[in-house]
């Protein structure tokens, strides 16, 4: 069994979002919302109403 440390696989992890060309923190692939429920739809669009009235931005960007 190969033993493998945190930073190796950190670093193994990296690697691989530069290659496939992500960076930072927003590599992950959106969700295209395509086959959402009416139901989870209109939470998502609750959330970001009540975002917008304070002023803020979602805590994360949703297709619906």
């Amino acid at each position: 069994m190969r033993r493998t440390m945190l930073k190796e696989l950190e670093q193994s992890i990296d690697r691989k979002k530069a290659e496939l060309g992500y960076s930072g923190q927003d590599y992950v692939v959106r969700n295209s919302g395509e086959y959402r429920t009416e139901s989870k739809r209109a939470l998502l669009r609750n959330i970001a109403r009540v975002a917008a009235e304070r002023g803020e931005e979602p805590p994360f960007k949703a297709n619906y």
